[in-house]
């Protein structure tokens, strides 16, 4: 059995391509607006987030299209 050792990165350590962090700042609409000003190297005037899960309710007598 293999087993990984947990290891703790310093802030210096991390990068976008670490998926905690890359999680971090792009659930920030202002961190994720500044860093894609700078990767994008244009402005951007405010970054909306869609939704990511709705409820759909369906008729319980409704038919699928024909």
């Amino acid at each position: 059995m293999l087993f990984m050792a947990n290891k703790t990165n310093t802030i210096q350590e991390l990068n976008l391509a670490d998926t905690f962090l890359f999680g971090k700042v792009m659930s920030d609409s202002e961190i994720c607006r500044m860093i894609l000003e700078k990767i994008l190297n244009i402005p951007i005037k405010k970054v909306e987030f869609p939704d990511t899960r709705k409820t759909t309710d369906i008729a319980p007598n409704s038919r699928g299209s024909a």
